[in-house]
């Protein structure tokens, strides 16, 4: 399966413990006995967790985007019912917003994402542009509800840029590249100067910087520095299937006579081995975080990279 280019060659367009002071000696015990009640109530408050267990062998389908929560760095990846994160005993799926999210992006403190909202929804269809927190529990819509689903999205992870490309018109947008620069109310045009002879399969924006942005495609990648007006050549001569960054480093997937993982830091690169993939398999969304990666493919398997070895989260779409 070959993933679907954006546009063809030669079209340009991420307890209270009480714990106040001792209780002074000349307290009577009945000032005292307040705080202790509290205390006592507060200890026993229980965080309720709205995440449930996947059942063994179920099926896990349409990822449409992965990263790693902020808090604890557990794996979470965006599906056609919503979000599922991984953890020790296995997969979980959050009960709640349970959206068909497209252009699923994690930054800093939630994430953004498009898509379409799920039956009986308060959500308009599509879903324009919303904002996660809370991992997941909370949604704010941002702009375009009821006109814009992105299926090409992506967001700095400090800056909150926003670089999209628009395949349907809304009631003021024609397709084509935008951005936005105040994390998603508005968008204004890309001009996608240098483009002309580049397929496009996808869009890479700066973890930090937040007039940067690349493209990606079956010629390589090019990389703006002003928004996306103007573009230059970053990697040439290489057939660039998906890519991500963060800080530090940028993380592509490029396919020769096979697949290959390059992790590129200022001009130093390394070559990761790929896990040994299903037959027809192609890898579809990637995610790092501090040398860690996470993998999805289109077969629904999911794959965890760290301490130099992968390990398999979701063998083709079945929960373990």
């Amino acid at each position: 399966m070959k993933k679907k280019l954006i546009l063809p060659t030669l079209l340009a367009t991420v307890f209270l413990t009480a714990c106040g002071p001792d209780t002074p000696p000349n307290e009577t015990a009945t000032e005292s006995e307040a705080p202790v009640a509290e205390t006592e109530q507060k200890s026993q408050q229980v965080e309720v967790d709205n995440w449930k267990r996947v059942e063994t062998d179920a099926a896990i389908t349409h990822i449409h985007g992965t990263g790693f929560w902020q808090d604890d760095a557990r794996p979470v990846v965006a599906t056609h019912h919503g979000l599922m994160e991984y953890r020790e005993d296995g997969w979980y799926e959050l009960m709640s917003n349970r959206h068909d999210y497209m252009g699923f992006e994690l930054v800093e403190d939630g994430f953004y994402a498009s898509g379409h909202p799920e039956r009986q929804s308060a959500f308009k269809n599509p879903l324009g542009v919303v904002r996660g927190t809370d991992r997941g529990e909370t949604l704010e819509v941002r702009s375009l509800e009821g006109e814009a689903d992105f299926h090409h999205m992506s967001v700095g992870y400090r800056s909150e840029s926003l670089y999209v490309y628009l395949e349907e018109p809304t009631n003021e947008l024609r397709p084509g590249f935008y951005r936005s620069l105040d994390k998603g109310e508005t968008f204004e045009p890309m001009k996608m100067e240098g483009t002309e002879r580049h397929g496009i399969a996808g869009l890479l924006a700066d973890a930090r910087e937040p007039l940067r942005v690349h493209v990606y495609g079956p010629n390589g990648m090019l990389v703006s520095d002003d928004g996306g007006d103007t573009f230059d050549t970053l990697i040439s001569g290489e057939h660039i299937l998906l890519a991500t960054t963060d800080d530090t480093t940028l993380a592509y997937v490029r396919e020769a006579s096979d697949y290959e993982l390059v992790l590129r830091q200022d001009e130093d690169e390394t070559v990761l081995p790929l896990p040994d993939l299903e037959a027809d398999a192609v890898p579809i969304e990637l995610a790092i975080d501090e040398g860690r990666l996470l993998l999805a493919t289109s077969d629904n398997s999911v794959y965890l990279y760290e301490e130099g070895s992968w390990s398999t989260l979701l063998q083709t779409g079945a929960a373990k």
